[in-house]
C-alpha cells in the first residue's frame, strides 16, 4: 500500500492559505518501476531481504525485477477530499468497494455513489493506492496471525475493559 498526501495547505511568515490547485493523478495503472531502488551490485532485493542474483530474477514469472515483486502498478482504492477553507473545513472520503467495484462518497452519515472521473478533483487530499498483486490478499498472507498463548488480551478481558468506566491504564 501507499499513501499519497497532497499539499493543500501553505503556511509562511507572512500568510496561511488552501492551495486548491487541481493534480491529476491515476485511478488505476500509477506505475513506480522507476522509483524501485535496487542494492549498490544492482541485485533486485526481494520482499524477505534477501538478494535475487540475475539468473534467479530471470527465472521468475515477473519481467520486470522490481525488489522481487510481480507488479509495480497500483490502483487507487480510496481518497480523502478537504471541502472548505483553512479556517473551517471538512473532510470526506471515497472509496472503491470491494464487493461491486463501484465508487462511493462517504459525507458523515450520507454516501452518494460517484464515478471514478469525480474521485480526481481539486479537492484530494490523500491518496491511498494498494499495488495491484496484493489487492485480494489476506493479513495472513504476510505476517503469523495465530493466536500465541500469552500474548496480547482474550476477548473476555477485552470485553470487561470495555465495560469499565477507566478503560485503558499504562502501567
Amino acid at each position: 500500500m501507499i499513501i499519497i498526501t497532497l499539499k493543500r495547505f501553505q503556511f509562511t511568515e507572512r500568510m496561511r492559505r488552501k492551495l486548491r490547485d487541481f493534480v491529476h493523478f491515476p485511478v488505476e495503472g500509477l506505475d513506480l518501476s522507476r522509483m524501485v531502488a535496487s542494492d549498490k551490485n544492482g541485485n533486485d532485493i526481494s520482499n524477505d531481504g534477501t538478494k535475487q542474483n540475475d539468473m534467479e530474477a530471470e527465472s521468475t514469472l515477473h519481467p520486470d525485477k522490481h525488489c522481487g515483486r510481480q507488479e509495480s502498478l497500483y490502483d487507487l482504492y480510496a481518497v480523502i477530499h478537504h471541502q472548505g477553507a483553512l479556517a473551517g473545513g471538512h473532510y470526506v472520503a471515497s472509496l472503491k468497494s470491494d464487493i461491486d467495484g463501484e465508487w462511493r462518497l462517504f459525507n458523515d452519515a450520507s454516501i452518494y455513489e460517484v464515478s471514478s472521473k469525480d474521485v480526481v478533483d481539486a479537492s484530494a487530499y490523500m491518496l491511498f493506492y494498494v499495488r495491484r498483486d496484493v489487492k485480494n490478499a489476506n493479513l495472513q498472507d504476510f505476517w503469523d496471525t495465530k493466536p500465541r498463548e500469552g500474548e496480547g488480551m482474550t476477548e473476555e478481558e477485552v470485553e470487561k475493559m470495555m465495560k469499565q468506566k477507566d478503560r485503558c491504564t499504562i502501567s
